[in-house]
Order: C-alpha cells, then structure tokens, then sequence
C-alpha cells in the first residue's frame, strides 16, 4: 500500500505508528481523551498531481445560491463525469442539507439530493433520491463503507449500496463524498408495498410500514414505546398523520405495543406468544451482529435504527445506516474500548439475549460467519480499501487540513491517513478478539 510515491507515511512511519497505538491502547485501557500521535516527518516524497482518479460529481446552484437548510431544497444542475472526464449524467436536480451533528457541526456538510428525472449513477439502480456523505470526523474515510460491505457479508435484506466521489459544488472543490443511495422504500431498496390510504382491511392494513427509532423525533408522525424509552417514527408512509389514516396509525401503535409486551412478557421465550411472533429473529441477530463487530454508538436502537414491516409478515430489522461513530472513532460513554457489548444496551436486545435460544442462534450464527471467512475479511478490506484511498484522499485533506487535529469524537488524533487506517485496524482487532472470546466462553 505504500510506497516512495505515495504522499503518505513510509513503512518505517508506520512501524513506528503501530508500536505506539499498541502501548497506548493497553489492550483497550480507557483514556480520558483523544489520544495525539506525532509521527516523524516522512522523507521527499513525490506528491500526486491535482487530477482525480474518482469520478466527480458537479453541482451549481441557479445564481450560485448556498445551501443553507435542512428543510429548503435549492434548485440547480448536476454533471457526473468518470475520471477521465467522460461526462455520465447530465440534468436538474434539487439539494438540501442533511444529518444532525454532521450538519449542525462541521464546515464539511452532508447534502440530500432530488433529481428531477431518475437516473443509474455509477452502476447503482435508477432512483431520483440519493445523498452526500462527508465523513468529515472520520479520517479513514471508510467507516461507513465497512460497514455497509459487513452487512453485505452478513446478508442483510438489503444494504445502501454507495460509490466514491469528489464534490464540486458551485465551481468550488469540497472534498472527497460518498454518493449514497437514499434509505426508502423502493424496488432496488427496501422492498416492499407501503401501506395505502385505502389500505384498511384486515389483510391489507398488515403492511408495509418503514420505521425509524429516533429519539430526535425528526418525522411528522412519532409515538412512544409504552415499555422502553424507544420512540418509533413513520418514515413511509409520510402522511399517515393526515385524515382517513386513523386505522393504521392505530394498527402500528398496537403492532409496537404488541410486540413491546411479548418481549418482556413471561412467556417472551415462547416460539408461538413470544417475541418470536412479532419480530424476524434472523434479522435481529444479523442486526445485532453487525452493530456489535464495529462497536456502532447509534446501533442501541435510539437513534437512526431503522425497522420495516412488510405486509402480512413481522418486524424486521434492518437496513443498516450511519457509521460515523463506530470503529472506536468516539472518546465517550466506554465507547472507545474495543471491549463490553453497546448494541445489547437497547432495552429489546437486553431481554432477547435472556433467552437461551436467542442467545443460542446468535452464537450459531457468529460461528458460520467465522467460519466463511466474514470476520476475518473485514479486517482485510481496512487496507485493501485504504489502498485504493491512498491518493485519491490527499485533496480531501488538503482542502480539510484536520489529519493532525482533533475533530469531535475522535479517540485518537494520528497525524496522518495511514495512522488513522491503523489505528481503526488495531481497534477492529482487539474487538474482534474480544468478541470471540466472549462469545465462546
């Protein structure tokens, strides 16, 4: 991965990064804060050109107007090229902010764009609704993809799929993004028919439903768990606070309810009462599986979790979403060791894993995944992947200079891309191990 032309650290760097991330994380010891590393100069090297070899994404405003809202779209035009400036898509679109600390925070902003017509960007499935992640606070650049390739691993229903991207935003260079598919219900996403107005039959009235579980409220429509401190909000459909809705909110509310009380009732172990009626357990422990490898923050089903129920079937958990604060990027709440289960603090996965057979199957299926390989690949594609970043992220952080400086959360400040890469990679390791043992003992 590197070499004398790479304006990154040399091998000796490295070394030497690698022997002090092992001395500070003393086995996943707890620090106070971040951690800064000063790495050694590296010796001349010769620096890339200022060409991309990612595909670049153009959008200019009418009258260059600035994106200033989370809830105001903004009308210009888009052009995506490849990298050898072969121009793929052409046309309009609308753009607004996104996210919560990432937008309220950061001078890097995330965005969620509306196309005017669909369209196939970079081989993934036609669709109007797409997003910008900047992964500003996560230096690697890679925690989300990570985690969505785990997920692809693991063989979640389905999984946001995402394509690398500089940014140019009215003429202006903004980094190094991921184009992302936007979460919704869709064919070529989360595959289902979501509910109707006329939808009110017994059968009919069963589904679907796309849920998020966020604390925030940040949807028209939100209700509490009457047994946990989770609070469900209707993402699709949107509008079922609006008149002749009033059967199925009261149908979601009571499938929650439900469900809430099945888990923690006294016969929640049961195949036909218990909670196994009212959730896909497969699902549930995929769900859990993932959120527990990467140590995800968000993963406690309390913020941005999200949750479907098909018609005529159970709630399934699922897909996966937001990864900034995974992978020991975070300095808070124990978060940062590599070691003690996060995903399991959610109220519902504390009383799942009192069932021996909840706990059993979770076991079971760790033990296929480690035995295909999935677990150990993970770490693997941590620099397979920084390989292919190596170059093209050195104008993201010329253009966001934050590599030796702290951003929020950050456990550790490494000074340069291949420490951060490392210091994510010991983390993973010591999860991974941790996780193992515990889970055999």
């Amino acid at each position: 991965m590197i070499s004398e032309e790479s304006p990154v650290q040399t091998r000796d760097a490295r070394a030497l990064a690698v022997a002090v991330l092992v001395l500070l994380s003393g086995c996943g010891a707890k620090t106070d804060g971040p951690t800064t590393v000063v790495e050694p100069p590296p010796p001349t090297v010769t620096v890339q050109p200022a060409t991309s070899a990612l595909p670049q994404l153009r959008i200019t405003t009418i009258a260059g107007a600035p994106i200033v809202s989370r809830e105001l779209y903004v009308n210009g035009a888009i052009t995506l090229t490849d990298s050898s400036g072969t121009v793929l898509v052409e046309g309009t679109t609308e753009i607004r902010g996104r996210g919560n600390t990432t937008w309220e925070l950061f001078p890097k902003k995330p965005y969620r764009l509306r196309l005017t017509s669909s369209a196939t960007l970079l081989g993934m499935p036609a669709s109007r609704h797409w997003v910008l992640l900047a992964n500003y606070s996560d230096k690697t650049l890679l925690r989300t993809e990570l985690a969505f390739e785990l997920s692809r691993m693991v063989g979640m229903a389905y999984t946001p799929r995402a394509r690398y991207v500089d940014l140019y935003l009215n003429g202006r260079y903004e980094g190094n993004y991921q184009l992302a598919e936007h979460v919704r219900v869709a064919a070529d996403r989360v595959n289902m028919n979501t509910v109707r107005l006329a939808d009110t039959t017994a059968a009919a009235i069963t589904g679907g439903y796309f849920l998020e579980v966020d604390e925030r409220r940040g949807e028209a429509f939100c209700f509490n768990s009457f047994m946990t401190r989770m609070v469900f909000c209707l993402k699709d459909p949107e509008t079922l606070l609006d008149p002749g809705r009033e059967k199925q909110r009261a149908y979601i509310q009571g499938y929650i309810a439900k469900t809430d009380s099945a888990i923690f009732g006294p016969d929640f172990r049961d195949p036909t009462t218990g909670y196994a009626a009212y959730i896909d357990v497969e699902s549930a422990i995929n769900f859990n599986i993932i959120q527990e490898m990467v140590k995800n923050v968000d993963g406690a089903l309390r913020f941005g979790g999200f949750l479907y129920k098909p018609r005529g079937g159970k709630l399934f958990f699922g897909p996966v979403w937001d990864f900034d604060l995974a992978f020991g990027n975070v300095n808070y709440d124990n978060a940062d060791r590599p070691d003690g289960w996060r995903s399991r603090q959610a109220q519902w996965y504390t009383r799942l894993f009192e069932d021996p057979a909840f706990k059993s199957r979770f076991r079971t299926r760790w033990n296929e995944l480690k035995a295909a390989g999935t677990i150990d690949s993970l770490q693997r594609l941590v620099f397979s992947r920084g390989n292919f970043l190596s170059s093209v992220q050195v104008r993201n952080f010329e253009r966001w200079p934050i590599l030796g400086t702290y951003v929020w959360p950050n456990r550790v400040v490494m000074g340069s891309y291949d420490g951060e890469l490392i210091a994510m990679n010991l983390w993973l390791q010591q999860r991974m191990t941790w996780m193992g043992a515990e889970i055999a003992r």
